[in-house]
């Protein structure tokens, strides 16, 4: 029974390159809140490609990612996000932001390959503080543990925004400091940086 399961482990790379082999080009959409499962689905179809383009099996080409959400899962975000800086190092990632651009979709526009990364001339883009759960008054150690685990995503977030925009950590500290929703056109958002060019 053991010797199975091996057999399956080894064989699940394979299986994986086949899917991403025989599928051709890559049109990924995040639509609507950023959760599991879609967010598994685009880190599995990237990290398809990335081994077809690794095992030479086909040749390097750019995968877009339209955008459109009103925000999510910051657990989530950074499985996507941590996809698509891996996968870029083999072949460009196209990022799309049509209709809304919000919270942790943000991150992921920001992310595409620079010079790659589109917006809608209607698009809103919005960024803010990350947000964490309801307090829990009856078990303060697990809100003292929960308050740290925010501040480390608050952290991750505003470090990973400074790598691909146009602003800083104070800029941006003084930004998500300021209200609570920050709101962008497409303007807006090219001058900061999140992207490159209108559609």
């Amino acid at each position: 029974m053991a010797k199975n399961k091996n057999q399956a482990k080894k064989e699940e790379p394979a299986d994986e390159i086949e899917k991403a082999e025989s599928s051709g080009p890559y049109l990924l959409s995040l639509y609507g809140k950023i959760e599991e499962e879609d967010c598994a689905e685009i880190v599995r179809t990237l990290y398809a490609q990335k081994l077809v383009y690794d095992n030479d099996i086909k040749k390097s080409e750019a995968v877009k990612l339209i955008i459109s959400t009103h925000g999510g899962d910051a657990v989530e975000m950074f499985s996507v996000y941590d996809m698509i800086k891996h996968v870029q190092k083999t072949y460009p990632v196209h990022t799309v932001g049509v209709g809304k651009v919000m919270s942790a979709g943000t991150l992921l526009l920001a992310a595409g390959t620079k010079g790659k990364r589109k917006i809608g001339a209607n698009c809103r883009l919005m960024v803010h503080n990350v947000k964490g759960g309801a307090p829990i008054p009856e078990c303060f150690s697990i809100l003292k543990g929960e308050i740290k685990e925010i501040e480390w995503f608050q952290e991750r977030y505003i470090s990973c925004l400074v790598k691909e925009t146009n602003l800083s950590k104070e800029d941006l500290r003084e930004v998500l400091d300021s209200r609570q929703n920050v709101y962008l056109d497409a303007k807006e958002a090219i001058e900061c940086g999140f992207a490159d060019k209108i559609i």
